[in-house]
């Protein structure tokens, strides 16, 4: 058990009994919080019935079969993306990726990350970050620059991330600065591009520095640090002498270190057959990706192809114009022409995969993709919490994390950003001042994602009784409406809504608990050799087993507190942790500095995983 005080002498537990404790030595004094656990229900081993489906064996799924988790141990080392690209490439295995630009607004910035997070499900291979001047772009310092939004893509989203960079408005010196900074940022995919600078009414205007100024700069300077993508015009660059003239300047940028390329958005797939053909014919050799634009509107394409001096072919806007005053007309028109584009270029080979510009929308995108296969939803987990995956060149190797933080896995990548270097294998000894301040990360990433009004409704106006608060942890639990019809979906120590789907196999207890004065916040059940591919508790590849131990973290009164201090001693199987809120009360059972291992799986091949600790000293950092 783990405790902390808060500042009315109240104390937050956590409690991580042994596999059989539950059996053993269930105490039943309701006092102290503890009650014998139901025999059938706990110890969980699998097999459990989801809509009439069994589980046992991992004969249920739901998503993606061929969808099949790596081992661990191959997800230690980063592997660049170009490479990755390739791969898929070679094994005939087409994917897509996601364009994005900066939010304008904090709160849109929000409503953004849940936005990348949703899609993030779907398994884009990366998604990229427009460099806009508006935002300040290289600006770490405001929420809403580029080089945040790509930072919170790849730390937050869990996503890997390119970030587009342009270099006419800066000197040479001043775009070094800011690919240095997308190093820091652990960005290692970057889209070369020249960018524009004001037009001028009178002299036509001389950019300095080009795209592949740029690029020999980075190759330069960072070697294959970073996948560098270059951008191609199927029509050729408006601004080009010629088409051809365009055509020997993409491979002048291929031939200086571009490893891919990402097309200018085009509405007919003759154009994109022809560019392929013709960059072929002088000797590009790497992929070429199609860039993709849903039409959204009508106005919306006009000015988006005035903006790009782009040329919308006749037969589009005369198949426009009957229903150019119908948006929702417009937008299936448009769904139905992206989808049939992309199926006809991935269905001849013309192209390896699609790239989506979004616009910062998601169901289009999300129905497009769907429509051809390419959504790749999964419900097999790598770890019990999610992890960045071989795309993150420092958070790659991390397999291991404090449970404390298993509903606030934003929290904890936040406070641990400016870390050399992860747990793997097993987490070391980990001293409070390594973790950083969270004043930051509350005034940004969690700001806005509840409103207080919706709070207020959520656990009332007026708090005039412990019993208030036991109620609102009751009705997050049952999803019930409370008094003014509403369901608390949300609690402060939680960064997504409503429950862990394990959660359902320990609600009796929880609600017990929560009626009895004991206001739990994080918990697991006890898992005795379940399959690794059962929905509720699996993790890792298949043919595994995972097991867990009972964990229990919550408030409770210094009277509860010190009721169960004085009772602990007796059962022996029982790990305790009892703090307050200024750590004058720290109570333990165990080593003060030592983790110990609450999750844990078996796997061919490997060495047993310990993913989710107890560590007093990250609890301590916690409470």
């Amino acid at each position: 058990m783990a405790a902390n005080f808060d500042q009315s002498d109240d104390v937050d537990m956590t409690i991580s009994p042994e596999l059989e404790m539950a059996h053993e030595n269930g105490a039943t004094d309701q006092t102290v919080g503890i009650k014998r656990m139901n025999s059938q229900t706990f110890p969980y081993s699998g097999n459990y019935e989801m809509n009439g489906k069994s589980t046992e064996n991992g004969a249920y799924r739901n998503g993606n079969a061929k969808e099949l988790l790596r081992p661990l141990s191959q997800e230690c080392n980063y592997v660049p993306l170009h490479k990755r690209i390739q791969k898929r490439i070679n094994a005939g295995d087409p994917f897509f990726s996601l364009e994005f630009f900066p939010p304008k607004t904090t709160q849109g910035v929000v409503n953004f990350f849940n936005r990348v997070e949703r899609l993030r499900e779907g398994g884009p291979m990366f998604v990229d970050v427009t460099w806009h001047m508006g935002s300040d772009p290289a600006n770490l310092n405001k929420e809403t620059s580029s080089s945040s939004i790509a930072a919170g893509c790849l730390d937050f989203c869990r996503v890997d991330t390119m970030l587009h960079i342009t270099c006419a408005q800066y000197t040479k010196e001043q775009t070094m600065k800011n690919l240095e900074q997308c190093k820091e940022m652990g960005i290692r995919n970057l889209l070369a591009l020249r960018g524009d600078l004001p037009q001028q009414d009178e002299n036509p205007i001389v950019y300095k520095y080009r795209a592949l100024d740029m690029i020999r700069w980075t190759v330069e300077q960072f070697g294959d640090y970073f996948t560098i993508a270059a951008s191609g015009y199927p029509m050729g660059h408006p601004e080009a002498p010629s088409y051809a003239a365009d055509l020997q300047y993409l491979k002048s940028k291929v031939d200086a270190g571009a490893q891919f390329i990402i097309t200018q958005l085009f509405f007919e797939e003759a154009v994109f057959e022809k560019f392929v053909r013709d960059c072929r014919e002088i000797g590009i050799t790497v992929p070429i990706i199609p860039g993709i634009m849903p039409i959204g509107g009508y106005e919306n394409i006009r000015r988006i192809a005035e903006l790009s001096k782009l040329t919308i072919p006749d037969w589009l806007l005369n198949a426009l114009e009957p229903i150019k005053q119908n948006d929702e007309a417009v937008r299936n028109y448009g769904i139905h022409l992206a989808t049939q584009l992309c199926r006809n270029l991935l269905n001849k080979k013309t192209a390896p995969s699609v790239h989506i510009y979004t616009m910062n929308r998601e169901s289009a995108c999300r129905e497009i993709l769907q429509n051809l296969g390419l959504w790749q939803q999964t419900s097999i987990r790598a770890l019990p919490w999610v992890p960045h995956g071989g795309h993150h060149p420092i958070r790659c190797r991390e397999d291991v994390r404090p449970i404390f933080w298993a509903a606030r896995p934003k929290s904890y990548i936040y406070r641990t950003k400016d870390w050399d270097e992860f747990p793997n294998g097993r987490l070391g000894n980990i001293s409070s001042p390594a973790f950083g301040d969270l004043k930051d990360y509350y005034l940004f990433y969690l700001k806005g994602q509840t409103t207080k009004e919706d709070q207020l409704k959520m656990y009332g106006h007026e708090l005039q009784s412990i019993e208030d608060v036991q109620k609102v942890f009751v009705n997050f639990l049952t999803q019930q409406e409370n008094e003014n019809g509403v369901k608390v979906t949300k609690l402060p120590w939680n960064e997504q809504e409503n429950t862990q789907e394990e959660t359902r196999l320990i609600n009796e207890q929880l609600l017990w608990c929560n009626n009895n004065g004991i206001i739990t916040i994080n918990s697991q059940p006890a898992v005795n050799g379940a399959p690794s591919t059962d929905p509720l508790v699996g993790w890792g590849q298949p043919g595994g087993y995972c097991y867990q131990k009972a964990y229990l973290e919550f408030f409770t009164s210094r009277e509860n507190a010190e009721a169960l201090h004085t009772l602990l001693p007796a059962y022996k199987r029982i790990n305790y942790h009892i703090i307050n809120h200024d750590a004058s009360i720290d109570w333990t059972n165990s080593a003060p500095t030592t983790p110990i291992a609450v999750t844990w799986g078996v796997f061919p091949g490997q060495e047993i995983a310990q993913p989710t600790v107890v560590d007093p000293l990250s609890f301590r950092v916690w409470k």
